[in-house]
């Protein structure tokens, strides 16, 4: 999967089951970000994570990226490198403590998938 797909795969999840409890912003585009800067910063209960991502592009954490990390973790903001979806979603069920909502997230996910067979 490339980088932009997984990207819109984290994206779509927090927007279909956290509307209004997370938000999710990707701010790259038009190359006016910082060299480095993380792909996506999450929002919710009082506290942002940023976050990584690196798919099976075999992309390695570039220098640029590890000073943004450091950044972010010397003002105590989670900051996290991720290369699949399944650790997305436990990474962000950890920090944004959703454990009682995952099974419902789970349950809306299957329904989705089996309606778009469906279609």
């Amino acid at each position: 999967m490339r980088e932009t797909a997984f990207q819109k795969q984290c994206l779509d999840w927090i927007k279909d089951n956290y509307r209004g409890r997370l938000l999710a912003v990707n701010i790259h585009g038009g190359g006016y970000s910082n060299k480095g800067f993380p792909d996506i910063l999450v929002f919710g209960d009082q506290k942002a994570v940023a976050v990584e991502l690196k798919a099976d592009s075999g992309y390695k954490v570039q220098p640029d990226q590890i000073i943004w990390r450091r950044r972010f973790k010397a003002v105590g903001t989670p900051h996290y490198v991720i290369d699949d979806f399944d650790t997305f979603v436990e990474v962000m069920t950890k920090e944004f403590d959703l454990h009682e909502d995952q099974e419902r997230s789970t349950q809306k996910g299957r329904q989705g998938r089996l309606q778009a067979r469906r279609g």
